[in-house]
């Protein structure tokens, strides 16, 4: 019975952040629409006006950068956009393994999504030390 259980659990909540291969340089951002996307209230309003995609670092509760996703029509309730301009915030690290979180908004509130797959963000490799030119 503990086993089921504990597989259950890991089944629920998945494995732990450093099991799953962090994303180098992700380009794009892949993310279901919220089941409201097309809903309007009775005033006219629209239930989700925007979404925005959220940086964290590992442990942060609040994240290091943030990025208007607009609302982009979903393709079988799928909605794939470019990232490249959205990282601009997200510090360059070649040990940093950050999550991104993707919030549908509107006038009542905010649903907020599960942390995504880790990635990282590399710039290029550090200069070497300056060169000594020498004669034998």
């Amino acid at each position: 019975m503990k086993r089921l259980l504990m597989m259950v659990t890991l089944l629920l909540v998945g494995g732990p952040a450093w099991a799953q291969t962090a994303v180098v340089n992700p380009t794009e951002i892949v993310y279901t629409a919220s089941a409201d996307h097309g809903v309007t209230l009775p005033d006219g309003t629209v239930m989700v006006a925007k979404y925005e995609v959220r940086f964290f670092a590992p442990g942060a509760t609040s994240p290091v950068s943030v990025a208007d996703l607009g609302k982009p029509t979903p393709v079988a309730n799928v909605i794939t956009q470019d990232l490249t301009d959205k990282l601009v915030g997200v510090p360059v690290s070649a040990t940093v393994q950050y999550t991104a979180k993707v919030a549908a908004m509107g006038p009542t509130g905010e649903g907020v999504s599960a942390a995504s797959n880790p990635f990282m963000r590399v710039g290029p490799p550090a200069a070497p030390a300056t060169p000594l030119l020498r004669k034998r």
